[in-house]
């Protein structure tokens, strides 16, 4: 008769269909943190650090882009984190084309009221997030790089206009 052996050292195995609603809570929370990250960085770092002293001008000049810049840095590593952990497939490539599609968000809201920023940052988020994750459940990755390429270099020509 046959043994059955279980090992609990078995990897899980990572998905390329998941919740449509699993993306979309991703893509909400993602944007806020990335709003209100670039608000604390501007206030309580590049604002102190750079607008204080005359040395600085240059990026205090452009403190919004500079802590918009780190803050998509900072909101990248993090959903990259929780795609990890809801074993999504290609966090990383999801995350990347994310932040390269919306660098320079917090300038393009920049004169809007705080409701509307925070409410197109999250958009911005959702949108990219359930587009990228939907490309990426293709399971040859050459394809899909090209695809999600084509899309990043449309949306930067676009934001440049």
């Amino acid at each position: 008769m046959a043994k059955l052996i279980q090992s609990d050292d078995e990897p899980q195995l990572i998905s390329n269909t998941y919740p449509f609603w699993k993306v979309l809570i991703i893509g909400i929370g993602l944007g806020l943190l990335y709003y209100l990250l670039t608000i604390i960085i501007q206030k309580y770092i590049i604002t102190p650090i750079f607008c204080d002293s005359t040395s600085g001008v240059s990026a205090c000049q452009n403190s919004l882009g500079v802590s918009g810049d780190i803050s998509m840095i900072i909101t990248a590593m993090v959903g990259i984190a929780i795609m990890v952990v809801s074993h999504m497939f290609q966090p990383l490539i999801i995350a990347l084309a994310t932040a390269a599609t919306l660098w320079g968000m917090a300038l393009w809201t920049d004169g809007l009221s705080i409701l509307e920023i925070a409410g197109w940052s999250v958009l911005g988020f959702v949108l990219s997030y359930i587009l990228y994750s939907w490309i990426t459940r293709y399971s040859r990755t050459v394809p899909v790089l090209i695809i999600i390429l084509s899309i990043i270099i449309t949306a930067r020509i676009v934001s440049i206009l």
